[in-house]
């Protein structure tokens, strides 16, 4: 192993266990607050059980997200495709396929969500969305998860290996042979198909919510400011708690959309690189770098915008100061 191949691995395992800690701490922290809630606080708190269990789904899938590839970049970096065969291969891609797809639509819904939540428009349509975003979240979750399985399967099915099972080779296949990759085998209108569905549209809907959400708490602040009287301070009107947990919501959706435009536009010219790069090494590295930065940065960008989060995080590393405000 050189001291390259060494820096990379120890690089992207650190970012890695990084992104792994946080999504766990976020899935942990959740689960514990939803044996707290009672039957009846689960009646009145029902959109704030949905975002938070949006937010489990998100982590969840970025847990596997970080596992599966960091496990893919490692099959890559040491060229262990001639000891996992064709089916260990699928299976690996696969699983990276649906949780990133899972990831990035997850996400995505959570800036729905809170989109539908956040805003107010005079339409029947929206009222009643809004009225039951809550119960439709569970269902669009289920659907979002089939949607990934499914739209993984035609890239998995473009994969052409050689048609000898590699682990039978007795090490005859040269290295090339060994080091085939997907983006050789998929064709460009699979792979155009599935950046659309995958990255672009992702995208689109994020960058939508998120610009309605800025638009409209922009809007509203400035109203409650002309209708405020002269007797009240003009600091007051955008002093509500209700308000400032919206605007805390709305810079964490900023963040979730600058890093996910980020990790979007490595993973697009990852897919198109075999039109322009000929060395794949250096794709797949900024590829595993990019995924496992996207995993990390969305928990940390979770973990400070959720207030519930941010305070179980701020229990477990200041007890004391926990202890002293109670």
């Amino acid at each position: 192993m050189t001291p390259v191949v060494l820096v990379k691995l120890v690089g992207d395992g650190l970012l890695a266990c990084l992104g792994v800690a946080g999504n766990a701490f976020i899935l942990s922290s959740n689960v514990w607050h939803f044996c707290r809630v009672k039957g009846g606080a689960r009646e009145k708190q029902g959109s704030v059980l949905a975002g938070e269990i949006t937010i489990s789904c998100i982590a969840v899938a970025n847990l596997l997200l970080d596992l599966f590839g960091f496990l893919w970049f490692v099959m890559k970096v040491l060229h262990l495709d001639c000891l996992i065969g064709n089916t260990g291969y699928t299976c690996i891609m696969y699983s990276f396929m649906v949780t990133g797809s899972c990831s990035f639509w997850f996400t995505t819904w959570l800036c729905i969500f809170y989109l539908v939540k956040i805003i107010s428009v005079p339409n029947a349509f929206f009222i009643r969305l809004k009225r039951n975003i809550s119960v439709l979240t569970f269902t669009f979750l289920v659907i979002i998860f089939i949607y990934s399985c499914v739209l993984s399967i035609p890239n998995i099915l473009s994969i052409q290996f050689y048609q000898t099972n590699i682990s039978e080779s007795n090490g005859n296949l040269s290295q090339s042979s060994c080091n085939k990759t997907i983006q050789n085998n998929i064709p460009i209108g699979i792979l155009i198909f599935s950046g659309f569905l995958l990255l672009f549209l992702p995208a689109g809907i994020m960058v939508y919510a998120c610009v309605r959400i800025v638009l409209y708490l922009r809007h509203h602040i400035k109203r409650m400011e002309r209708s405020s009287s002269s007797d009240i301070p003009s600091s007051s009107s955008s002093s509500s708690p209700a308000l400032q947990a919206q605007i805390r919501i709305s810079i964490m959706i900023t963040c979730l959309v600058i890093i996910y435009l980020l990790c979007d536009t490595v993973l697009f010219l990852v897919l198109m690189s075999r039109f322009f790069i000929s060395n794949f090494a250096l794709i797949q590295d900024f590829a595993a770098f990019a995924v496992s930065v996207f995993t990390g940065g969305t928990a940390s960008i979770l973990i400070f915008g959720n207030s519930n989060l941010r305070r179980n995080l701020m229990s477990i590393c200041c007890p004391a100061s926990e202890s002293t405000k109670t």
